[in-house]
């Protein structure tokens, strides 16, 4: 492995070792280059989509996640680092994993007014905040009660939490980055809770912050976010899945981030989650599933046969039977825990819902 002092992707020089700072989402690994760059690391590489954002507020010096990325010009780059050793990785291997180092700069006048802006700044700005409004220390104590309460899967509890406290739906997403942990499916699960609690009785009238939520997580996905949105089309599935009368119109732009290899696994996900209370609104997606069982990523070929099996379609279980005998092993979140699963299991089950279906 190659491991050279990090440079700025965007000056060249040498940056100094991120540092720990506070901010509203609580300690962020972070720095800025004397170009004006803000970056923060991931020391784990798993939540990288987290760090961007970080980056991004930061060098903002906002921290409204709501209006992230609205109207603001910047450049973003990444790079594998080692954090203890505050070296850049140019290859891994021998099973070695790296972290991330996440630069985002401004560009235009939002870059000017930020230049004189110093972290501490944004850190005495929203301590002042802070105290002026009795919240100090409440934000990091809402994301460990969100936490505490997905361990339990008590959805309607944050819901109503969310009621009264938009920040909960902030706290969601920023839980919902890592994949590999089931309380990040619980947290996507529970977004979609929070959605369908504001879109009835009293809470109707907030059913605007839902739409807000559907506007950012799509802007995540696309080119000018970075592609951080890493679990954006699980959440929108659940969003989707939770009201579908009031939010069937964005299916068609869910899917349509199929074409990325990076969301693909999570758009099919999505469209089976919805599929599961109405199949009617997801049955447009058949002619494009005999791709996806051919697809060479086997969380994509597992769940499209599950969403096979979810609609009951014959016409393509002759298809997910070339899948027989897969015996690549995914990633499968069901009834609130993530557990290991092959394609072949998975085929299996979707063969025999077909049949049962076909036999009623």
């Amino acid at each position: 492995m190659n491991k050279y002092p990090p440079e700025c992707p965007f000056c060249g020089r040498y940056v100094a070792r991120p540092e720990e700072t506070r901010t509203e989402f609580g300690e962020v690994l972070s720095g800025k280059c004397d170009c004006g760059a803000v970056y923060v690391c991931d020391p784990t590489g798993h939540n990288t989509g987290e760090a961007y954002m970080e980056a991004l507020a930061m060098a903002k010096g906002d921290w409204d996640i709501d209006l992230i990325g609205e109207g603001v010009d910047y450049q973003a780059e990444d790079m594998e680092y080692d954090f203890k050793n505050h070296m850049r990785l140019y290859s891994t291997g021998m099973g070695e994993a790296g972290g991330r180092l996440v630069f985002v700069k401004l560009e235009g006048p939002a870059m000017i007014q930020s230049q004189g802006i110093e972290t501490k700044a944004y850190n005495d700005m929203n301590s002042k905040i802070a105290v002026e409004t009795g919240q100090t220390n409440k934000k990091g104590d809402l994301k460990g009660r969100i936490g505490d309460l997905l361990k339990t899967r008590s959805y309607n509890e944050i819901a109503e939490i969310a009621k009264n406290d938009k920040g909960v739906i902030r706290r969601i997403i920023s839980l919902a980055y890592d994949k590999d942990d089931v309380i990040s499916w619980r947290a996507i699960e529970a977004m979609g809770v929070v959605a369908g609690e504001f879109s009835i009785g009293q809470a109707r009238g907030r059913i605007d912050v839902i739409r807000d939520t559907i506007r950012r997580l799509l802007w995540s996905m696309g080119e000018e976010s970075g592609g951080i949105g890493w679990s954006a089309a699980e959440m929108l599935g659940e969003i989707i899945r939770n009201n579908p009368d009031e939010f069937s119109d964005i299916i068609p732009i869910v899917w349509s981030f199929r074409d990325e290899e990076m969301f693909r696994a999570g758009v099919i996900w999505a469209m089976g989650r919805i599929a599961s209370v109405r199949p009617d609104l997801v049955k447009f997606i058949l002619k494009d599933l005999q791709l996806m069982i051919k697809d060479s990523n086997p969380s994509v070929r597992g769940h499209t046969a599950w969403v096979v099996g979810i609609l009951g379609e014959k016409s393509l279980s002759e298809d997910i039977s070339s899948l027989v005998n897969d015996a690549s092993t995914i990633n499968f979140y069901h009834d609130g825990e993530l557990i290991k699963k092959t394609v072949s299991e998975i085929v299996k089950e979707a063969i025999n819902k077909i049949v049962n279906k076909q036999n009623k």
